[in-house]
């Protein structure tokens, strides 16, 4: 037996509240951008499985600040690895 998806479309807001950390794509290329989703997928996940409310959007919104502060832990461990990367003379 298949179980089914529930499929319902989540309004705009949803997708903002969620998507936000996507801007560090233009801060931080790559690593950014592997953050950006790691927010929007968890905080889509969140809102999908516990619908929409307040709590819901304020546990995004402390997914995408945690996924930012992810964000400087790996470049700051990038640069500590790799100080020559970061080097520019």
């Amino acid at each position: 037996m298949k179980t089914e998806e529930k499929t319902t479309k989540l309004p705009w807001h949803s997708h903002v509240i969620s998507g936000w950390p996507l801007v560090m794509v233009i801060i931080g290329g790559l690593i950014g951008g592997a953050c950006g989703g790691l927010a929007y997928g968890a905080s889509m996940s969140l809102i999908k499985k516990k619908g929409i409310s307040a709590t819901s959007y304020i546990l995004s919104t402390v997914i995408g600040i945690g996924c930012v502060a992810l964000y400087f832990v790996v470049i700051i461990g990038l640069a500590i690895a790799f100080p020559n990367l970061f080097n520019q003379q």
